[in-house]
């Protein structure tokens, strides 16, 4: 599940061997939740600063190690660039 501050903002479809379906999500959270913004103990850092980001939010990219994104185009340009890439959006919310 979730955290309530996270919104799954985009959906698809990799093929794993060009074959086997998986799905993918790109979740949205406000950029004051960052993750850059936690400290090694998963403590949330007040001190620390709110990525600036177009819209407020931060994006990720289901449960990879891609990383934190600063909007949703940059986190779908990533996804489609991985070794199971290219992924067929089918919602974009």
């Amino acid at each position: 599940m979730l955290p309530r501050y996270h919104k799954t903002v985009a959906t698809g479809t990799w093929f794993y061997d060009g074959v086997v379906p998986h799905r993918i999500e790109i979740y949205a959270r406000p950029a004051e939740f960052a993750g850059s913004r936690y400290d090694d103990d998963e403590q949330l850092d007040e001190k620390s600063p709110i990525p600036e980001t177009p819209d407020g939010c931060v994006y990720y990219v289901g449960a990879t190690s891609g990383g934190e994104f600063r909007s949703l185009a940059d986190a779908m340009a990533w996804a489609e660039v991985q070794p199971w890439g290219p992924v067929k959006w089918d919602k974009i919310l």
